[in-house]
């Protein structure tokens, strides 16, 4: 009977369920109290007879290329920031690891950054895991090219389940024994599919929230157990884990010959778009998630490489296998961490976004991100109010009241939250009647100049450097930085004559053509040129 690693290793905490899935609870020892399952006919079925070894043919000896992670070693490895990958080997020391990883970040024939990783947990030895490592990477960009050039019901989904299905079919063909549990990332045009067979997992942040992507697949679950058992496969409880057939404890993955009609490679996928909210990405084998629950992994992470100068994603993954390990684990523990902000290009108005798309052109990686944090756009707001205020006192009774109009959009109810306390302020102020909200809109300052709007801009980066700047000798609008600035500004503004107005906005609205994408693109050629022509000479 093949025996699968499980077998050997003491029981562990328990794993945190699959969201929204049914599973069964392993039964009492009783042989009598199995009935009380929901599934308790499938337990009263006839045991099917051990396998007998004997009658197995002998595998040819696996002689394929090693990858990348020695059978007795810990392996790390990582890569300009972008990720970070640690292979621990398990302490049962007479064990060679099973554990394999794939990590690979390309660019396609257009200039965009394409990556594919992937972690491998063999089981009944390392030969599946590897061949996976070799292979699976390869199969996957295949299938996605084909179902691209097809382009008719092109499905990312399906192209990634032929390539888990071609890559078992030709391992199968191998003569090798053993299988392997499989979790795959692929990044390609600003979106992610993630996939898994098995039990490894796969967990992103969502600015600090843990969300599992994929699904561990436990002959416990309930569709299937459903499968295993109308393919005719049996399943109990055995030492405190479900298990085929008395042997697997996983009803997905990619080999296990002898078990094929009931342990299927067929991969479940999610795709979505990278935002800037989604962080990292954290792909691990069991040896990680049977000690260690979504949400501590996250948390154990972020310190790391959210807010920090210098991200160290490698001594994160360090510190996830120890505190598995450190928690009574004795299996391989393989963890990879994907900084997702290196396939995005986060711009912080639309204007800049426009340019970036007509000169990259990589509309689907270009996303919009305001700055600032939540807690400080709301207090920049409550200044806002502070300077309206300001104004009205310094204002003469026969002179028109100035109105503040806050224009943007909220993302979420939070946002929504802080929006209604901005209200409450206004109102607390007594400014209820000299501020108006619009959310449905939002723009960056170059726009407002354009449409004719004199700004108050913050005396600093863009503003300050290219943006409001004299136009013809004509001032296009105000810098400020404290309340009593923005102020006076505003006083200003509302004090000038009707023809002064209008003259310092023509001023700004020429001002604006300047960033227009012909003009950008003119000096952006006009800046670059030296370079290649430097080039040039340098080579001939």
């Amino acid at each position: 009977m093949q025996l699968s690693k499980d077998q050997e290793t003491p029981p562990s905490p328990p794993r945190s369920p699959p969201p929204k899935l049914s599973t069964v609870a392993c039964p009492s020892r009783k042989p009598r109290e199995r009935t009380s399952s929901p599934f308790s006919e499938v337990l009263r079925r006839k045991r099917p007879p051990m396998l007998n070894r004997e009658l197995f043919p002998q595998a040819p000896p696996w002689s394929k290329e090693p990858v990348k992670t020695p059978p007795y070693e810990d392996v790390e490895a990582e890569k300009d920031g972008v990720y970070s990958v640690y292979c621990k080997r398990g302490r049962r020391r007479w064990m060679a690891m099973e554990d394999r990883y794939s990590a690979v970040v390309d660019h396609d024939g257009g200039g965009r950054r394409k990556a594919f990783f992937g972690v491998y947990d063999g089981h009944g030895g390392s030969n599946a895991a590897e061949f996976a490592a070799k292979n699976l990477g390869n199969n996957i960009e295949a299938a996605v090219a084909a179902a691209r050039s097809g382009e008719d019901g092109y499905s990312i989904e399906r192209a990634i389940r032929e390539a888990y299905l071609k890559t078992d079919e030709e391992f199968l063909k191998e003569g090798s024994g053993g299988g392997a549990c499989c979790v795959t990332a692929l990044i390609s045009n600003g979106e992610l599919a993630v996939s898994n067979a098995g039990d490894c997992r796969a967990v992103i942040s969502r600015a600090g929230v843990a969300e599992a992507l994929t699904t561990d697949h436990s002959p416990n679950q309930e569709n299937e157990l459903i499968r295993i058992r109308a393919s005719g496969g049996y399943v109990d409880c055995h030492h405190g884990v479900w298990r085929i057939q008395w042997t697997l404890a996983v009803s997905r993955a990619i080999g296990d010959e002898y078990l094929k009609k009931w342990v299927i490679a067929e991969p479940e996928t999610r795709t979505l778009k990278i935002k800037p909210e989604l962080e990292f990405l954290i792909l691990a084998s069991d040896g990680l998630w049977d000690n260690v629950t979504n949400q501590e992994a996250v948390d154990v992470v972020r310190p790391y490489c959210i807010g920090v100068e210098n991200p160290k994603t490698l001594t994160a993954c360090k510190k996830l296998a120890e505190l598995s390990s450190t928690r009574g684990s004795l299996d391989d523990i393989s963890v990879i961490i994907i900084q997702l902000k290196h396939h995005l290009a986060m711009v912080n108005s639309s204007w800049t976004k426009s340019h970036i798309e007509a000169i990259w052109r990589i509309p689907e990686r270009i996303r919009r991100h305001f700055l600032l944090k939540d807690q400080q756009i709301l207090q920049f707001s409550y200044l806002l109010l502070s300077f309206v205020l300001r104004s009205l006192k310094k204002l003469e009774r026969d002179v028109p009241r100035p109105k503040l109009q806050f224009v943007g959009s909220c993302r979420n109810e939070s946002d929504e939250e802080r929006l209604q306390k901005l209200k409450d302020r206004a109102d607390e102020l007594k400014l209820d009647g000299d501020v108006e909200f619009y959310k449905k809109a939002m723009y960056s300052v170059v726009e407002y100049m354009a449409a004719g709007a004199i700004p108050i801009a913050h005396n600093s980066a863009g503003p300050k450097m290219d943006i409001v700047l004299e136009e013809e000798g004509q001032r296009t609008g105000f810098l400020a930085e404290t309340v009593e600035e923005y102020a006076e500004a505003i006083v200003e503004i509302v004090k000038m004559k009707e023809t002064e107005r209008l003259k310092m906005a023509e001023s700004a609205r020429k001002r604006a053509t300047r960033f227009s994408e012909q003009r950008f693109s003119e000096d952006f050629k006009t800046a670059i040129r030296p370079v290649f022509t430097n080039d040039l000479k340098s080579q001939s």
